[in-house]
């Protein structure tokens, strides 16, 4: 499983102009699966936050009843986040350089992922 999950983030990161690097992880913001192209920084810690900001995110969507949560985008000025959920337990985000990358092709691949990483992480039962 881990492995299948590696080479799905891996595709992502590799088709991304821009990329930085991309990560799926748990709400409780350890890493499950990342490929690193270029960080000058501990990728995991920024997992780790970023689970927090999810966390935050999702106490305000449901305070405020805004239903379903399919995307958040941030962007500072070191780096453009792209952040999806994939099921109630984990979220995909790739990391894009701010200038000169390509967020529009991010949010294709990684909605095109986000199927396969589903159909990996919760298997369907075959009874």
């Amino acid at each position: 499983m881990a492995e299948d999950l590696n080479e799905e983030i891996k595709k992502i990161a590799e088709k991304i102009p821009g990329c930085l690097y991309a990560s799926l992880v748990g709400y409780d913001g350890i890493s499950v699966a990342q490929y690193v192209i270029e960080a000058n920084f501990d990728v995991n810690l920024y997992d780790a936050e970023l689970s927090s900001l999810l966390l935050t995110s999702k106490e305000i969507r449901k305070n405020l009843n805004l239903g379903v949560e399919t995307e958040l985008i941030w962007l500072t000025q070191n780096a453009f986040f792209i952040i999806q959920p994939v099921g109630e337990d984990y979220f995909i985000y790739t990391c894009l350089k701010p200038i000169g990358s390509n967020p529009g092709v991010a949010r294709i691949e990684m909605n095109k992922a986000k199927q396969r990483l589903m159909d990996i992480i919760y298997p369907k039962s075959s009874t």
